[in-house]
């Protein structure tokens, strides 16, 4: 009796030992002692150095080695009249490209009312294109025909005949970069942006002209203005002498002085490559429960590059070019903010963070804590964003 009891008590260990080893397993606390070390290994395909072959094929020439990664979907719709140029040949200052789902049309709408209505400055020529795929491989026809007659009335669909799905991000975000290139190769600037986000345009902008120093050289510009502000007031209320008047009109010039350096003096060389928003370092999620699950066949070093989450993302004119070309000779990659932290390892750019794109919803305690608002997660409900958008709009900061 006493043997059978042991044999039983012993098998109860086995079993648990055998449970614990296979949760062990599927969390990934194994895996992690077979990756490879980031900072010494890494080496994705293609691999060596790519960039001879990048500035062959960008400038039509035959590269010594072929690309291995191109996004050939075709357009169902292309928006190829965006970005043509008026009788005064201005390209676009800022594009945004919004990463929407086919039946998301209020989002949509709600945002051409908002923050990507394109005639929000008449000094500043701005344009926004909604990047779209197709339904499942069995064709939804009513909801294809809906997205057909919404394109008809704003021709700011673009769609491309890959299927929509959360894995296909990638594609998504690829056919954006390309259509860009092709379509709208003279812009300065290129937002890319899911549709469940808040953005300020007019935050964006002041963003371009100073990125490392933003929001700081704002508030140092606002302090100016509210002394002159201050000063100018006690002037008046003194009394009317000429002298005054003088001094009342020298201040005026300088406060026009300050507000049209801030608009003019700080530029961005043409050639600088910014690839800007959140900014993240982390590695990959090896538990086979995660929805991000990667296993080591797929990607087998500890860590992931630096990257920007592609929730929201700003790239210049040169950046969103070279990280184009570049993904030509980068194997793909199905997780788009990863893919794109790849790319611009391999094309040399330092991605730059900033605290005010906001990963997560930012708090909105009314407009004063947006003032310096980039973009943030979270207004997936159209009423909501028309609200705190149309809050902020009143106050100066959208």
């Amino acid at each position: 009796m006493l043997p059978r009891i042991c044999v039983k008590f012993k098998l109860k260990y086995v079993l648990a030992a055998v449970c614990s080893l296979y949760l062990l397993q599927f969390f990934g606390a194994f895996t992690h002692f077979f990756e490879k070390d980031f900072e010494s290994t890494f080496d994705y395909p293609l691999n060596g150095d790519i960039l001879s072959d990048v500035y062959q094929l960008r400038h039509g020439q035959q590269p010594a080695r072929q690309p291995i990664n191109r996004y050939n979907y075709s357009y169902i719709t292309d928006c190829d009249h965006k970005c043509k140029e008026d009788e005064r040949l201005i390209a676009p200052r800022l594009v945004f490209i919004v990463k929407s789902a086919m039946d998301n049309f209020d989002r949509r709408s709600t945002i051409r009312k908002t923050w990507g209505y394109e005639r929000r400055f008449s000094d500043v020529k701005i344009r926004t294109v909604f990047m779209l795929g197709r339904s499942r491989i069995v064709p939804n026809r009513r909801l294809q025909s809906l997205v057909d007659l919404e394109y008809s009335t704003y021709r700011d669909i673009i769609q491309a005949d890959f299927v929509d799905d959360y894995f296909n991000n990638t594609i998504k975000t690829m056919m954006g970069f390309r259509w860009a290139t092709t379509y709208c190769p003279r812009a300065k600037f290129y937002m890319f942006v899911d549709d469940d986000f808040y953005v300020s345009a007019k935050n964006l902008l002041r963003y371009v002209r100073n990125p490392v120093n933003y929001p700081e050289y704002l508030e140092e510009t606002d302090e100016a203005l509210r002394k002159l502000a201050r000063r100018l007031a006690h002037t008046t209320d003194n009394n009317n002498s000429s002298s005054n008047h003088s001094e009342i009109a020298d201040s005026s010039r300088r406060s026009h002085r300050i507000k049209r350096q801030l608009m003019t003096d700080m530029e961005l060389p043409p050639n600088v490559k910014l690839f800007s928003g959140f900014v993240f370092r982390s590695a990959p999620h090896r538990h086979r429960s995660s929805k991000w699950y990667v296993s080591l066949e797929e990607y087998p070093w500890d860590v992931w590059p630096t990257y920007v989450t592609a929730g929201a993302f700003l790239l210049s004119h040169e950046a969103l070019f070279e990280m184009y070309y570049v993904s030509m000779y980068t194997k793909h990659f199905r997780f788009d903010d990863i893919f794109l932290g790849i790319v611009a390892m391999k094309a040399g750019i330092e991605p730059l963070h900033s605290e005010e794109f906001y990963f997560h919803k930012a708090p909105y305690l009314g407009p004063q804590s947006y003032k310096y608002v980039l973009a943030t997660h979270g207004y997936d409900e159209p009423t909501e964003l028309n609200k705190v958008w149309t809050e902020i709009r009143a106050s100066g900061y959208a």
